[in-house]
């Protein structure tokens, strides 16, 4: 049960007869628990809590001619008064309801009763309470890309997000980004002190920029310098929501455990966050990004860097950069140091809601530097990924590491040696398969780590095929050298907590 300001309210009690789908219901109301039984046989019970109520919406009947009522409904006004032509004959309960395979649903129950003065109690205690609510944002800022995926990104703000977050009586601050950086440059300048959330519109990318300029620009008013590797860096205070409208929402799929757009959305109204960890890349002399998935050295990599030149295909220019890739299969020789003051991945451990794991580690954001061993690891390898989330999404359920949680302090050093096109071919139908893991692979090595650096070998002069770059969060970086560290729960994200299915094995339960 989310936090409220007034303990007075939450002990009040509600307890009166509504008709609810042509049935007399006797409903009852009690600290965030709202209870409905029919009077007559069958004496069927149902239960909404608070925590899931969206709005509550009076209803009115107005005579339009002799032969129509029609019903419609009023946003509450606790000072509301009403004619004689105007009375309220009920409200709408709009609520969010949890579905199959992680979704979640809006819905509306409607109730009705002569008694107007019932209606009136009903909708004030309820009003107050949902809105008490210290979790719920009140106005939020949103980009959208609308060039992002299959360019539906204005389209799936204006049909799904923006009526969701009307009912919801949130306030709206939309800009359509027209450029690379602009919603980062907004973030990086603009007052945002009136906002308790930033939700965007958009794919892997769209989110990075977000995450990009909300994390500079609390450094930087905290005084503290990003290109410092040992900083610890400051927690910003506005919540990132992200709705999928890119091509594969990997950072969608492992917040929500879906891309449904309609989940993602009643994630942000409802308000409920959680801490996702975020990781810093550095070269020698700065910090270059932050990331929120992954960052990969070589296959994907490869792909990004060919996939550019298709644009025109739109997201299928990474299926062709893909493959072909895959024929070319290139591996890259390279140096790795990673702390080992965390133990290898285990696998019995999935990120799911309550995760102990991370609930473990909400307030510890020092690491003991003392306590850290190095390890080197020399050789030629298809990819070397620093993977902050499983990455799981539709086309690869499981992800390239589906043990990584999103808010352990740690990542997976994820590395795939070069070996031969078939195992290759083996590597990409076992990420595409809800049954197989990367660790049934012996030619791949999972580590579990706080830091690691990466160094391309050989270190005299080269061809450019010789060595690879760096896909970071969809983004490209060239250098050869870079140092990526961990931070436990820099970023809040708007999340409600993803179910384990009845086919998961491994039940552990993130937040």
């Amino acid at each position: 049960m989310e936090e409220i300001n007034s303990n007075v309210l939450w002990d009040t009690v509600l307890l009166n007869t509504f008709i609810i789908e042509k049935k007399k219901c006797k409903v009852y109301f009690h600290r965030g628990t709202f209870i409905w039984e029919n009077e007559a046989p069958p004496h069927t019970r149902n239960t909404l809590l608070l925590d899931d109520v969206i709005a509550v919406d009076y209803m009115f009947k107005k005579q339009r001619c002799c032969h129509n009522n029609k019903v419609h409904f009023s946003k509450p006004n606790s000072s509301q008064e009403f004619s004689n032509i105007t009375q309220p004959v009920g409200f709408c309960i709009h609520y969010a309801l949890h579905e199959k395979q992680n979704k979640w649903r809006h819905h509306k129950l409607l109730l009705t009763t002569n008694e107007t003065r019932h209606t009136i109690s009903w909708v004030n205690t309820l009003q107050a309470l949902y809105k008490g609510l210290l979790q719920r944002p009140k106005q939020i800022i949103v980009f959208v890309n609308p060039f992002g995926g299959k360019r539906k990104g204005l389209q799936i703000y204006e049909q799904i997000a923006k009526p969701l977050f009307d009912i919801a009586g949130i306030e709206i601050d939309l800009t359509v980004t027209q450029r690379a950086n602009h919603a980062r440059d907004i973030l990086e300048s603009e007052d945002l002190s009136k906002f308790d959330g930033i939700v965007c519109v958009g794919g892997d990318g769209t989110f990075s920029e977000i995450m990009n300029g909300l994390l500079i620009r609390t450094a930087r008013d905290e005084g503290i310098d990003p290109n410092n590797l040992d900083n610890e860096l400051p927690r910003p205070k506005l919540r990132i929501g992200v709705i999928p409208g890119g091509s594969t929402d990997t950072v969608a799929y492992c917040i929500h455990g879906t891309t449904d757009i309609e989940t993602a959305v009643l994630h942000v109204i409802i308000g409920e966050s959680a801490g996702l960890d975020v990781s810093s890349v550095h070269n020698e002399h700065s910090l270059l990004c932050y990331y929120a998935s992954v960052i990969s050295y070589g296959y994907l990599g490869d792909i990004i860097r060919d996939s550019d030149k298709f644009r025109w295909m739109g997201p299928k220019r990474y299926d062709f950069s893909g493959f072909k890739k895959f024929l070319v299969n290139q591996g890259y020789e390279g140096e790795i140091m990673l702390a080992t003051n965390s133990s290898n991945a285990p696998e019995d451990s999935k990120c799911f809601k309550d995760c102990q794991r991370c609930l473990s580690q909400k307030d510890i954001r020092l690491d003991d530097d003392t306590t850290q061993d190095w390890k080197t690891i020399r050789g030629k390898f298809l990819m070397v990924n620093g993977a902050n989330l499983s990455c799981a999404c539709p086309r690869s359920p499981n992800g390239i590491s589906p043990h990584c949680h999103m808010g352990d302090g740690c990542l997976d050093l994820v590395l795939v040696k070069h070996t031969s096109l078939i195992n290759n071919l083996r590597l990409l139908l076992t990420l595409s398969n809800k049954m197989k893991t990367i660790y049934d692979l012996p030619f791949v090595e999972v580590h579990r780590t706080k830091r690691f650096s990466f160094r391309a070998l050989p270190l005299c002069a080269r061809t450019a095929s010789d060595v690879s770059v760096w896909n970071c969060d969809g983004e490209i970086l060239f250098d050869t050298f870079l140092q990526i560290r961990s931070h436990c729960q820099l970023l809040q994200v708007f999340f409600r907590g993803i179910e384990a299915s009845l086919d998961d094995n491994q039940r552990c339960s993130c937040f």
